[in-house]
């Protein structure tokens, strides 16, 4: 293809990319499900894709994921909107990008909390509550510094009291942690991910006539990569060699030794993979819950991420802020995305190759809650899932994927990538990275050059055309700098694009 047609798709592919649903569709047979599903979706913390079986982890590691994968609908191409744990919870639970809702970064929770984070946007518990819609909050919320205080829309709310011995304890995986069980403190003694799956059945078993929607959210597998069952963990050990050795750099500095491969690193990825097992075990107890109690035809499943997470990749420990400047590395945006039902809401053994990510899953819930049904988000940019989990063929889907991260954006094409810094000076140049997927180096080292001059102008206008559609100018990446610092990392790297 010439480079002057390739010009006279930019437009049209600015708009795919935009509106995410204006192609033109082949679904499969429409058939109406016969009420709102319930719906539960499974949230792991840091689970990165690549540690997930069906998606290429070869050591029975994730056999309830992969069943569901199998007799489900897999998502092969599924991201992290915003790579970080409380943007991308935001983003997930507002179904708006970061430069509309601003949260950029972790907000530490601690001493006074700021309760202006998320003021006026409408979450999606509260959405479902208007559908009738029982609701609840189980584990990691993190979208705002308070976990404590219970958010609009829940009925059901169990999160953390990091007041009480500080914002490390909620990461414990066994052992004391303190919860906010309603407001109230509260606590528990044992492994965290086995309680709150039982708090998860024990909503599932009040009686109601309305259907339920539940956020299971682990901490698991974050950090710290310690305190695993022995039972899970001795699988995984003197492994590193063939999973992930020791080894590797990029073009991207680290930020220290706490982001770069420590000395202990087969431990440490032996615990990590003990807590992907550990998840996979509380799928499957919430699988067999709702078959035992008749319902599993009732409700749709969907396991997922926050957002990926290096653990020794190019020599890295960590995320996006693994580097500095941020990096969008694969293994960081990447996440799995698996749903299921044993009723019609899907057509059970697909796998997707479509650009998704968490923002389409908040208005596929929303789709599937509202009776008349909601294609596409009227606040943001995701798409509805419904028609690609029921089967539906598409020749014009979106083309890019998109991400951000205070002030750096990225968008991909899957085979290319640019990575673009936006400096404090609006008319200043940015600072753009280009990285070639193909390249047998992955993304250790940015291109030499950018892709042909045609598909560079495509890409950057696709880019631009996305973020200057969803953000808000007080909000927006591009002024970051203006804007209250989530912590202090990210006011240091902003600095050197002053």
């Amino acid at each position: 293809m010439d480079r002057r047609r390739l010009l006279s798709l930019a437009a049209s592919f600015a708009a795919t990319c935009l509106t995410g649903f204006s192609y033109q569709s082949k679904p499969a047979q429409a058939q109406k499900s016969p009420r709102q599903p319930n719906i539960i979706v499974l949230m792991g913390d840091d689970h990165a894709r690549w540690a997930v079986g069906t998606y290429g982890f070869k050591l029975g590691l994730t056999p309830n994921m992969d069943w569901m994968a199998r007799n489900g609908v897999k998502f092969n191409h599924a991201i992290s909107p915003a790579p970080v744990c409380s943007p991308a919870r935001a983003s997930f639970h507002t179904g708006k990008t970061p430069s509309q809702h601003g949260v950029h970064d972790f907000l530490a929770e601690g001493g006074k909390p700021n309760t202006k984070w998320l003021a006026g946007e409408t979450l999606l518990s509260e959405r479902l509550k208007n559908q009738n819609y029982r609701t609840a909050l189980l584990g990691k919320w993190h979208a705002t510094p308070d976990s404590r205080t219970k958010q609009p829309g829940f009925d059901r709310w169990l999160s953390y009291d990091v007041y009480k011995e500080g914002w490390q304890n909620q990461y414990l995986h066994r052992g004391k942690v303190y919860y906010s069980d309603e407001g109230e403190k509260t606590s528990y003694t044992g492994v965290q991910a086995r309680y709150l799956t039982e708090e998860a059945i024990k909503f599932i078993d009040q009686p109601s006539g309305d259907p339920f929607f539940i956020n299971l959210n682990f901490v698991e597998p974050h950090a710290p990569f310690e305190g695993m069952p022995e039972r899970l963990v001795q699988k995984y050990r003197g492994m590193t060699f063939d999973l992930l050795a020791d080894g590797g750099s990029s073009d991207l500095d680290d930020r220290g030794s706490h982001t770069s491969t420590p000395q202990d690193h087969d431990e440490k990825l032996a615990q990590y993979l003990a807590a992907v097992a550990m998840i996979d075990e509380q799928l499957g107890r919430i699988i067999d819950a709702l078959e035992g109690r008749g319902i599993l035809e009732d409700t749709i499943i969907i396991y997922t991420s926050d957002h990926g997470l290096l653990l020794g990749k190019y020599g890295l420990y960590g995320k996006v802020n693994a580097t500095r400047p941020a990096n969008f590395y694969e293994d960081t945006i990447a996440i799995p995305l698996i749903a299921y039902s044993g009723g019609p809401f899907i057509r059970r053994g697909q796998q997707r190759s479509e650009f998704v990510d968490l923002l389409d899953l908040h208005a596929t819930i929303m789709d599937f809650a509202t009776p008349s049904g909601a294609a596409r988000s009227q606040y943001g940019p995701g798409v509805s899932l419904r028609p690609l989990l029921k089967g539906g063929r598409f020749t014009n889907w979106r083309k890019f994927h998109f991400a951000e991260r205070a002030n750096a954006r990225m968008v991909s094409s899957g085979r290319w990538k640019l990575v673009r810094y936006y400096k404090r000076e609006k008319t200043a140049a940015p600072d753009d990275y280009w990285y070639d997927l193909s390249h047998p180096l992955g993304e250790a080292r940015s291109a030499l050059t950018p892709p042909n001059k045609a598909l560079e102008e495509i890409m950057i206008s696709a880019l631009e055309t996305h973020f200057t559609k969803f953000e808000v100018p007080e909000n927006s990446g591009r002024t970051i700098w203006d804007q209250p610092m989530p912590n202090p990392r990210l006011s240091r790297d902003l600095k050197a694009f002053e």
